[in-house]
């Protein structure tokens, strides 16, 4: 299990788009400013989690920041969802959900494998400085942790 001073794992993923896809990878993203990337399936707990993202005043933290939110699901699903929320964030797709995997952003069910709510912190040298994943999936994020390891960096 990936955590706190690990790397964080690279990735290319696309942002579905009416118009095509743009593609974001994390180490552009964190050269630049931390990244606190969400992994979510498109279920009602994955849209409580984009909503609660896109209410944070993330400039009470830190002057410069990314928000990535991650969809396990397919491009057309992360895509309607983008829309539905008009999030302030980019969310982008892992229909495959290899990236999920290596995030540990999966729970192992009697059916099988199904998404699970992760939020990560990674600095500018892309490491984590701050992981989480859901066991419950009625368990609130902990975003005030999230904002404590933004303002530690």
């Amino acid at each position: 299990m990936l955590d706190a001073g690990d790397p964080a794992p690279d990735f290319d993923l696309p942002r579905p788009l009416a118009d095509g896809d743009e593609t974001y990878r994390l180490s552009a993203a964190a050269h630049e400013a931390p990244v606190v990337v969400a992994f979510l399936g498109a279920d009602e707990s994955g849209t409580a989690l984009l909503r609660d993202l896109a209410a944070v005043d993330w400039s009470r933290s830190i002057d410069r920041l990314s928000v990535l939110g991650v969809g396990i699901a397919d491009l057309d699903t992360v895509e309607a969802l983008a829309t539905d929320l008009d999030l302030p964030f980019p969310l982008l797709a892992d229909p495959n959900a290899f990236f999920a995997e290596r995030y540990d952003a999966l729970a192992e069910t009697p059916d099988g494998w199904r998404p699970r709510r992760a939020l990560f912190v990674v600095d500018r040298s892309c490491r984590f400085q701050f992981a989480w994943r859901a066991e419950d999936p009625a368990a609130d994020p902990p975003i005030d942790d999230v904002l404590g390891a933004l303002e530690s960096i």
